[in-house]
């Protein structure tokens, strides 16, 4: 390994079993980390999210795991968080593919199966100091890059972010330095948060609109209309003290009322003409409140992009259904032992994240 000094780095292990925890502990310890906290709950380390956020997080999935990733989410997302950029290796007894798309989606950075040695431990570490992925921030997800390959609509940024446990690895350290590093992050965060929310709000309008114009709306445009306060709520608390945001503001809590009251009525029967057009109106003129550099032009063109993407991903997940359903029932007794998997095959999550 590399000749990396963990003498200033800081780390925190939640985790319900005890044993568990003081391994990890006595691991980290080894290796020379500064401070190594334990906590037997996530509850009991909530205080992380508001304090001196550590550098690198162990964070055990198998007791309530949704308060797990609730954590993780609040940390990635969440503007008072000092240090939304952690590390963050979940650990579990029991891998699974759903797990590990868990830990994706709510942007930890690595999965790590129990029980450990120090190797792995280390190795994972020095993985994050070296080839840590690069951020993305959308609507809804902050957190290393987890695209495979570019996708339809808005080309989303990668965020080099400040990694504190690799500035303070390889001697980069200063607290100003870092505190500078992390604030013209949080602020990058806060602005892209902004501009993806209003993006979103235009996606959920220009998809729902053919459904709502129906005698009866569509169930899932009534859906993706219910959506759109949720993003708006979390547009209007990023809305700080960097400049000018009356205007953002007024446009925003428009289209929320709106967007309640055609939810209101489609729930009921049809919604009026006026209210569809008003509606697709106030959500570009959210997109330009909110970006005002950018033509309108391409951005409507982004969303269109989108909705056509997804539109069509629906379509290949219907059409696969009704095959699959089409398909005749195949007699248990029919399976031939060659067509099982071998022994031990997918019974067993891979302990690390894909790459993407």
């Amino acid at each position: 390994m590399p000749d990396y000094d963990f003498s200033q780095v800081d780390a925190a292990i939640i985790d319900s079993q005890l044993n568990t925890a003081r391994v990890f502990r006595d691991v980290l310890i080894r290796l020379g980390f500064r401070r190594v906290e334990l906590f037997d709950s996530v509850r009991a380390a909530a205080g992380l999210l508001t304090a001196a956020m550590p550098d690198l997080v162990l964070l055990d999935a198998d007791g309530e795991d949704s308060e797990a990733f609730r954590f993780i989410r609040s940390l990635r997302n969440e503007p008072a968080v000092p240090n939304p950029f952690a590390c963050v290796i979940v650990t579990t007894w029991a891998p699974t593919p759903a797990l590990l798309t868990r830990v994706t989606n709510v942007g930890g950075d690595d999965l790590l199966m129990k029980p450990v040695s120090p190797k792995q431990v280390r190795d994972r570490i020095v993985s994050l100091i070296e080839a840590r992925k690069g951020f993305v921030v959308t609507a809804d997800y902050t957190g290393p890059d987890r695209r495979k390959s570019p996708r339809e609509g808005a080309q989303v940024p990668v965020l080099d972010a400040p990694n504190t446990l690799r500035l303070k690895a390889v001697g980069q350290w200063t607290q100003s330095g870092a505190r500078m590093q992390l604030n013209e992050a949080i602020s990058t965060v806060t602005t892209q948060k902004r501009l993806r929310a209003s993006i979103q709000v235009a996606f959920l309008v220009e998809f729902a609109l053919a459904g709502l114009a129906r005698p009866v709306p569509d169930r899932m445009a009534i859906d993706h209309i219910g959506r759109i306060g949720g993003f708006l709520d979390d547009l209007l608390r990023r809305l700080g003290e960097d400049g000018d945001h009356a205007p953002v503001e007024a446009v925003a809590r428009a289209v929320k009322t709106l967007a309640d009251k055609v939810r209101a009525a489609a729930e009921c029967g049809p919604v009026p003409v006026d209210d569809r057009e008003q509606l697709q109106a106030l959500s570009r003129a959210l997109m330009q409140a909110v970006d005002p550099d950018r033509p309108l032009e391409a951005m409507t063109r982004e969303v269109s992009a989108a909705v056509s993407g997804y539109r069509s991903r629906l379509e290949q997940i219907a059409q696969a259904k009704a095959a699959a359903a089409a398909l005749p029932a195949v007699p248990a007794d029919d399976v031939s032992a060659s067509s099982a998997p071998p022994p031990g095959a997918g019974g067993q999550a891979a302990s690390a994240l894909p790459a993407g």
